[in-house]
């Protein structure tokens, strides 16, 4: 049996523990100071802990706070023994030799899951100065994860694979808008979005080259054509990059904090 402690339990500590709750070799405890986040690992069947209580039991310690807040709770770590623990920073921007110097003496990695995780379709980057197989078998329960080679590739990760899902919701919802003048029920708009992503999904699946893919939806002269020469014209895929560097350039901020 292994012990983890999600330290803060907000957004994606919950994606996290929706995940691994599944893995009945997993016992999960977590401490947060806002009462709602406490009374959803209650309803979840999870322990709501002290600080010192979810140190001390857990095995695997994940820091699960704002990047602003992560000094603060490090301090308070600190007055625990935590020789023999294991941490796992899920804060954007802050750098491993930050983390070392905050919680000395113990084992810590970075790791950069996104929401997808409390399906078990998460994608997780896992970034150390130590040895990262065992830390990225972990994560493969919750989906695929992979180690980078350098620090930076984090910050990219970060953007591209955690923050990757609120572009696709976002675009989904204007394709939702426009549905509108198809179908009037919200209920059947989602089926139908559903069924559209599960094709684009199966087009993929199997390592189809993308460019022959648009080639077989666009004929020449035809409606998919005038769509994406529009695109083109609007700088589509210029505008996606430029979105990506802004999401990067923030990471770094964060880790200059």
């Amino acid at each position: 049996m292994l012990n983890f402690a999600f330290l803060g339990c907000g957004h994606i500590a919950k994606s996290l523990i929706q995940g691994f709750q599944k893995n009945t070799d997993i016992k999960i405890f977590g401490y947060d100071i806002l009462e709602q986040n406490k009374e959803w690992l209650e309803k979840n069947n999870h322990s709501s802990c002290s600080l010192e209580e979810c140190i001390a039991k857990s095995d695997i310690i994940f820091l699960c706070v704002k990047p602003q807040d992560l000094k603060t709770l490090c301090d308070e770590i600190m007055e625990f023994n935590i020789s023999s623990k294991t941490f796992v920073s899920v804060a954007a921007g802050v750098k491993i030799s930050e983390l070392e110097n905050l919680l000395p003496s113990s084992k810590i990695f970075r790791a950069m899951p996104n929401v997808g995780a409390k399906d078990n379709l998460g994608v997780t980057a896992i970034y150390s100065n130590h040895d990262n197989k065992e830390m990225v078998k972990t994560f493969k329960f919750i989906g695929e994860s992979y180690e980078v080679e350098n620090e930076d590739q984090i910050d990219l990760h970060t953007v591209l694979i955690g923050s990757g899902p609120a572009f696709f919701y976002d675009l989904m919802q204007e394709f939702e808008n426009r549905l509108d003048e198809l179908l009037n029920d919200k209920e059947s708009k989602r089926l139908v979005s559903i069924v559209f992503l599960s094709s684009i999904i199966n087009a993929i699946k199997n390592g189809e080259n993308l460019e022959e893919l648009v080639e077989s939806v666009a004929s020449k002269g035809g409606t998919t054509e005038a769509a994406l020469q529009k695109l083109d014209e609007k700088g589509f895929k210029e505008i996606f990059s430029e979105a990506v560097d802004a999401g990067i350039k923030r990471a770094k901020e964060l880790s200059m904090n």
